[in-house]
């Protein structure tokens, strides 16, 4: 059929090299390109944001009066400073108490930065994102 179309005259041919590649495909196959380079893109970008939650930096600035100890008043201002991490919508609230008297090993009422390095895994398993 193509030989007998390019007999007929050679704007059929254009014709027929136009209607043999179907537009729409071409089409779809860029905007699919696109979208995966985009998505690519997007996934590089958020592994680049997440970062170790730095425990020194969190624990100076927490320790107010800079005896390098926190109480517990200290220690609660900790979401201030730092976000809270994202949870699960049924998960059970964030008990700071509990969590502080938790990583408190000497029963000392006073969290020293060995102590608080505990924090990670406690409220922020994850590190920062």
């Amino acid at each position: 059929m193509l030989a007998r179309m390019i007999a007929v005259g050679g704007g059929t041919l254009a014709l027929v090299l136009l209607v043999g590649s179907d537009p729409a495909d071409a089409q779809n196959k860029v905007k699919a390109k696109a979208t995966a380079k985009a998505t690519t893109k997007a996934t590089a970008k958020a592994k680049a944001k997440f970062e170790p939650l730095n425990t020194d930096t969190l624990f100076k600035k927490l320790d107010l009066n800079k005896d390098a100890l926190l109480d517990l008043g200290e220690f609660s201002k900790i979401l201030t400073v730092e976000p809270a991490p994202r949870r699960k919508k049924d998960a059970e609230p964030l008990e700071l108490p509990f969590v502080f008297k938790s990583l408190d090993a000497n029963s000392d009422k006073m969290l020293d930065i060995e102590e608080f390095r505990g924090v990670i895994g406690a409220i922020y398993p994850n590190g920062k994102k």
